[in-house]
């Protein structure tokens, strides 16, 4: 019985290990949450132009009047990537 539970751990050991993570390959959209929003989907590419037009328009990670600058940002890119603010 010990023999057959420990083959059944190996063969589910070296199968979770062969199969390619798809989830990691794939262009596909993963989601973006922030606070207690509901989550939007986000490709790579989709959130690097959101983050580069936060960037062209002066935003950055640094402190901002007592807001958490990181906050501010991810709050540009939220609303960028549901399709509030125009690219």
């Amino acid at each position: 019985m010990r023999r057959t539970v420990m083959a059944m751990l190996a063969v589910g050991a070296v199968t979770a290990f062969a199969t390619p993570n798809v989830a990691a390959q794939s262009p596909r959209a993963q989601p973006f949450c922030h606070g207690s929003s509901p989550c939007v989907p986000a490709s790579q590419q989709s959130y690097n132009e959101c983050f580069r037009l936060a960037l062209q328009r002066g935003l950055n990670v640094t402190d901002n009047g007592g807001r958490s600058g990181r906050r501010i940002l991810d709050d540009f890119i939220y609303q960028c990537l549901a399709g509030r603010i125009p690219r």
